[in-house]
């Protein structure tokens, strides 16, 4: 590592509350990734990886996004705009959906560029691509609602970028291989869904998932040799499940960095209170932005 980006993440470790909708969190520790002692692997497996050779039947409009620093855009394929006006007609109308937090991402995926980018309700997928665009080696995708899924599988192949890409089909919850049901969290924005309850298995419901914990990425991490990564997470409500299953994660890897949605999640007091013990206990400062 260099001297110079480890003297920077030492001091410049934050949490930032913007516009009291988005937290980032940056650590003000370092600790590098050990393999040597006893990991309890998950039992999710590799069969969970969405398949990226594979082409969708599904007919939908994918377009070239912003010009972001002058240097990055990508492709996103979007839902109808008609249904979905909040994310897809926005991008379709301006090329771009929370520029100020995506350029955010991508200054820091652009000048330490030994992170890995794990985004946790990637949505249709505007950070994973953008993270693509300026050559994000490991790109992580967790999502669970599979019209997002098959978005961001088609926008990773028109953009040949398949060997950055790992797309996790499943939902963040507090128990492995569970199936959930989903409900619509906000009008106007099919991508965003809300964890409901656990139900039955049935193929056929794009509205019933699998979930995974946090730590089940711990086998990935180690093939691919992940020893630093950042951090996007946006699972309406359901954020504080990366603190309660993720220890072994944050133990194991260098994560500097995690942007949170929070506008939602902060009016659950039992979920916020959580979070905050889990990021304040690894030396993690909030910053308010």
């Amino acid at each position: 590592m260099k001297t110079n980006y480890k003297s920077h993440i030492l001091k410049l470790i934050f949490l930032i509350i913007a516009f009291s909708t988005i937290t980032y969190f940056n650590r003000i520790d370092y600790f590098s990734l050990n393999w040597n002692h006893s990991i309890n692997l998950s039992n999710t497996t590799v069969e969970d990886r969405i398949d990226l050779n594979v082409i969708t039947n599904d007919s939908f409009q994918c377009v070239k996004t912003k010009l972001l620093l002058n240097k990055y855009h990508t492709t996103v394929c979007v839902h109808d705009v008609g249904k979905d006006t909040d994310v897809s007609g926005f991008i379709v109308r301006t090329g771009i959906w929370e520029e100020t937090l995506v350029t955010r991402i991508i200054r820091i995926l652009s000048t330490h560029r030994q992170l890995a980018f794990i985004d946790v309700g990637a949505n249709i997928g505007i950070y994973t691509m953008y993270a693509t665009a300026l050559g994000c080696k490991n790109v992580i995708a967790i999502e669970c609602f599979r019209p997002n899924i098959e978005r961001i599988r088609r926008a990773v192949q028109l953009e040949n970028v398949e060997h950055q890409v790992i797309i996790m089909a499943r939902a963040l919850y507090n128990k492995s291989n569970t199936y959930l049901s989903l409900r619509t969290n906000i009008r106007n924005n099919i991508g965003s869904q809300q964890l409901n309850i656990e139900t039955l298995k049935n193929e056929n419901d794009s509205l019933v998932v699998q979930s995974m914990r946090f730590d089940d990425l711990l086998p990935l991490v180690k093939e691919r040799d992940i020893r630093e990564a950042i951090i996007k997470i946006d699972i309406e409500t359901s954020e504080q499940y990366l603190c309660e299953t993720g220890e072994q994660i944050f133990n194991q890897i260098n994560i500097p960095f995690v942007m949170m949605e929070w506008a939602n999640i902060k009016e659950i007091p039992a979920r916020a209170n959580l979070i905050e013990e889990f990021f304040t206990n690894r030396s993690y400062i909030p910053f308010n932005s």
